[in-house]
């Protein structure tokens, strides 16, 4: 089974992130994407295999909650992935790339 991070572009929400002259970018949204084999993925649908973060406090929350509704467990994953859309805030991608290291050593 693969376990897939998509860093999506930052977009604005109307105030900026910044009080103090930053930037007025907003946070990257972050998909985690289940790929697991064509049988069980066409048993649990597609939206069972998929979860939306916006905020990182909530990133490893919403894949512990991804799994255990998959009924997986960490150990069975083979592969973990990163992939980082153009415009995705540096701050996301330094996160995200930290957890997707940390839990590749435990594989």
């Amino acid at each position: 089974m693969q376990l897939i991070f998509k860093i999506k572009p930052a977009k604005e929400h109307g105030r900026p992130t910044s009080t103090r002259g930053g930037s007025t970018r907003g946070r990257s949204g972050i998909e985690i994407v289940l790929k697991t084999r064509r049988k069980l993925r066409k048993q649990a649908g597609p939206s069972k295999c998929v979860a939306f973060v916006r905020d990182t406090d909530n990133l490893l929350l919403t894949l512990d909650k991804l799994l255990k509704r998959n009924k997986i467990e960490l150990e069975s994953l083979k592969n973990i992935k990163l992939e980082i859309d153009k415009g995705a805030g540096l701050t996301s991608t330094r996160i995200v790339s930290a957890i997707t290291k940390a839990l590749s050593l435990d594989l």
